[in-house]
Order: structure tokens, then sequence, then C-alpha cells
């Protein structure tokens, strides 16, 4: 008997194990076709490895612990920050890649790690298939022409971050500075009209840097329209087009009259000590930023001191959030939306990745839950920030550990808050983001957005041309060597890396896209 009644508690407990796990099953189908929300094997913990450039922090571990109390609970993954200071980041991504090493996200664009290059070489998973069913969110929050943007032979590599795309470029100046020495802020036009100011500090500002280089702000391949002219593809690769040129003939941005005069200017500049010498090794001037050493800087500039200036609301600067210094940010052409500006922030899933779909899920939570976006963009509150209203209104902590000022790295901008550099009063009714929100909507578009390059029929040429440009490029446009010497033999060896072929696969296929577009 007792034998019996062992067996029906055990012949029941299957029975219910049974329908519990029918039962959930179905109730996951349900669930599925009810909300629209994907849903996947999640009763398995996993880790997931991101990878993101930055300074390094002394506190990520604070951060990581906070996050993961957000994300477990929602995916049942914790992820793993792996932040790559940025004088690495490129040569850290590409040893890993190249090695087939196994990690699930990245940071990259087309100015780092190669966005482009990368992804046609199979370094990172396809994720056409998956967007929909794992970031249905983010998709609706990013425009149609961005996710078409960062297409490659038409499938989708990456996600793009919705954030201060639409770009124009200028300067900041420290405000103490321009007043000190009376310097006309708003009427400079261009690079010249600086050198003045420049002879000034140089000569009044003994401690301080009179103009900021390096490769992470180097004003010619980032600031491309600077020069009425945009990047196809990777903005380093040989093969740029006018923006007012109608039949939009791609030409080599080495060997142009604009090229040659920014690196004239460098080049002086360098000579009267207003670069740093180390200028063409520096990859990353964090601390001199913090420290206010920098009179000047160029800088990206989507809504500028005069814009803010226009509605009324107090604006302390791009240099105050590193520094606690004011500055005037000034443009010297206004905003355009162009491929690779779009493609200026993205996140990828490794083809390594053993968890690709929780990898989206997180990236969705980024674009999509303000905590857990925040976190990873500003830290713990109460320990690294604290709130000052209800309104998003928030105040660093500057000994806190964790100051990282790149919320544009990590998923949608919108669910930003608002920190010291922003103006007082724009956080109501969120007026803030829906400045650049409604700027990147209605901001001129390039000729050429959308058109993405194709470069496996060059991947040769390309990786060669790469190599003459480590080689040469940083040093011309930091001024430190002389431009008439080395300007030629950059565009002689290049031609030899085959520059030439780079440029006409360029223009054939921009010509076929043409065509096809109506364009």
């Amino acid at each position: 008997m007792k034998r019996f009644k062992k067996l029906m508690v055990f012949v029941l407990a299957s029975v219910m194990v049974l329908s519990s796990v029918l039962l959930t099953g179905c109730g996951q189908k349900e669930e599925k076709k009810d909300s629209g929300d994907a849903k996947v094997d999640t009763q398995k913990e996993v880790e997931l490895s991101f990878y993101f450039p930055n300074t390094p922090q002394k506190d990520l571990q604070g951060v990581e612990d906070a996050l993961n109390a957000l994300v477990k609970p929602k995916i049942n993954a914790t992820v793993k920050l792996n932040l790559v200071d940025w004088s690495a980041y490129d040569q850290k991504m590409s040893m890993m890649m190249g090695a087939g090493e196994a990690f699930d996200i990245c940071f990259t664009s087309a100015w780092t790690n190669n966005y482009f290059q990368s992804a046609g070489k199979g370094a990172y998973k396809d994720l056409t298939p998956l967007i929909d069913k794992y970031c249905p969110k983010t998709k609706e929050v990013v425009p149609d022409n961005f996710w078409k943007a960062v297409q490659v032979n038409g499938k989708t590599y990456a996600v793009p971050n919705f954030q201060q795309n639409a770009a124009g470029y200028g300067y900041s100046v420290q405000k103490p500075i321009a007043d000190k020495y009376k310097f006309d802020w708003k009427n400079a036009k261009n690079w010249n009209d600086l050198t003045p100011l420049l002879e000034q500090v140089k000569k009044g500002e003994p401690d301080m840097i009179p103009f900021e280089y390096s490769k992470k702000s180097d004003p010619f391949i980032s600031g491309t329209i600077m020069y009425r002219m945009e990047a196809l593809g990777d903005s380093k690769t040989p093969g740029w087009i006018y923006l007012d040129d109608k039949d939009l003939k791609v030409v080599n941005q080495y060997d142009t009259p604009e090229f040659k005069e920014y690196i004239k200017i460098m080049r002086d500049w360098y000579q009267k000590g207003y670069i740093r010498k180390d200028a063409a090794t520096l990859k990353d001037t964090e601390a001199d930023r913090k420290a206010g050493k920098n009179a000047t800087q160029w800088t990206q500039i989507d809504s500028g001191t005069e814009d803010y200036e226009k509605l009324g609301l107090p604006y302390k600067g791009r240099m105050f959030a590193p520094s606690g210094i004011e500055s005037y940010d000034h443009k010297f052409v206004e905003p355009m939306l162009t491929t690779d500006k779009v493609s200026s922030a993205l996140l990828a899933v490794s083809s390594t990745s053993k968890n690709p779909e929780r990898a989206l899920q997180f990236i969705e939570l980024l674009n999509t839950d303000k905590d857990i976006y925040n976190t990873l963009c500003l830290g713990v509150e109460g320990k690294h920030y604290k709130k000052v209203n209800d309104d998003n209104r928030i105040e660093t902590i500057k000994d806190g550990g964790y100051q990282i000022w790149s919320a544009w790295e990590f998923g949608y901008m919108g669910n930003s808050y608002y920190d010291e550099s922003w103006p007082e009063g724009i956080e109501k009714d969120d007026k803030g983001n829906q400045i650049w929100i409604d700027l990147n909507k209605n901001a001129t578009a390039s000729p050429a957005l959308g058109f993405v390059f194709n470069m496996d029929n060059v991947k040769t040429e390309v990786a060669n041309c790469s190599s003459v440009l480590d080689q040469f490029y940083y040093a011309l446009s930091s001024g430190s060597v002389d431009p008439d010497k080395y300007q030629p033999e950059l565009v002689a060896k290049l031609k030899t890396a085959g520059s030439d072929k780079i440029i006409a696969e360029k223009q054939s296929q921009l010509d076929e896209w043409r065509k096809a577009n109506g364009k």
C-alpha cells in the first residue's frame, strides 16, 4: 500500500511538472502573440561581455554591479563591462576579432574599430533576421534612413545609437580666455581666424595648450563637411565627394586644395608651439580637458552658444562638463546628416557571440530603459551623481569614481538625464532632447546619405592604404612634419597601395546607387 501511494505521488508529481511545462510553453506563445515581444529561453543565466572605449574609471565595478541588478531581473543576464582606454581600443578589438576571440557586444563606428571593414570581413553577426524580434522598440525609435545607412551588402550588422547625429563643426574656446583677450569668437569663419588668439595664449598663458589635437579629435577626417566634403564609408580610406558637386565625382581627399590648406595651417601652429609636441601619437586628451589646459579645441556642434542665446537659455558650453570652465561653442558650418555621422556610434554583436539574442535584448534595454541606460552613462545615483529635480536634472559628483561623458556610446540619447553642461531650464518638457531630435529629422541630408561602400573587390588595396595612412597621416594632420615634403609622398604611396582602384570602385558603386535611387 505504501509502495502504491509512493507510486501515485510520483505519477501525480510528474503530471504536474509536465502540465506546468506545457502551460508555461503555451503561456509564452500566447504572450508573444499578444504583446509582440520576442521571447528567448531565459531560464539559463548568461554573462554578456561588452567592450567599449573610454577613459579608465576607478569605480567601474560599482557601476557594473548596479547595472546588473537592473538587467538580470529583466533578461536573466549579467553584463561584464570591458572598458578599454581610447588609445588602445582599435588595436585591442582588431586583435580580438582577428583571433576569433569570443565576446558579445562592442562599440563600433565609421571612425573607430572600422565598422564597415569589420562587418565586411565577417567580424559581426548579421542581425537582419533578429532586429524585429529582439529590438522592436529600438527599431521604432531609430529612423529608417539610419538603418539603411549602416547596412553592408544589404544586411544589418549593428544597431545605430540615435543621438546628436546631425553634425555641424567648429570650435570651443574657454570663456575666460576669450573674454580676457577680447576675442571676437562669433565672427571666426575658419582656422586662420583663430591664429591671433592662439598667439596671445602662447605668450600669456604658459601653462595652457593653445589648441587641442589628438587622434581622437582629428579635425579633418572627423569633420568632413567643414571642407565641403563627405566620406564614403570609412572616413580615412581614400575616396570622398564634394557636397556641392552635382556629378558626385569621387576624389582622393588627401590630394585636394582643402587638405593641403589644412595641413599648412596645422604645420604653422605646430611650429609656433600652439599644439602639443606629441600630438601625432596622442590618442586621448581627457586628462588635459579635465584640467582645463586646452584654450581651444575642435568640436562637433549640433547646437552652439548662439543657438541657446536665441532661445534665451543660459549655456555653459562643451568644455564645462569635464573641466568646470565655461566655453563659447561656435560653428563654422551648420549641421548636416551624412552617412559617416549616422554610423558614428553603433553597437554590434560579435559573430563569435554564443548568445546573440540575449545580447540584442540588452541593447534593446539600453534604448528603452531609462534607469539601465543612465546607470551605464552616469553611474549610481547618490554615488556618482545626484538628482537636482524631478525633470531629470542631475549634478555629477566630481570624485565619485565614474565620469565618462559619453552618453552617445550606449543607446538612445533621448533617455539621457541633463547634467551641468546643459542650460538651466532646458530639462522642462524635455526641451533639450527635443532640440537635437528635431535637428536630426530636419537637417539637410547629404546627397549620398544611405550610400554604403562595399569594399569586397578592393579589400587588399584598402588594407594597404590603411598601412600607409598609419605611417603618414597623423604626422601630417597634426603639423608634426613638413607638408611640402610629406603630402606628395603620402599621395604617391597611396597610389602604389591602390588608392586609384579604390576610388574607381567607389565611383562605380556610387553611380549605380544613384541610378537605382533616382539621384
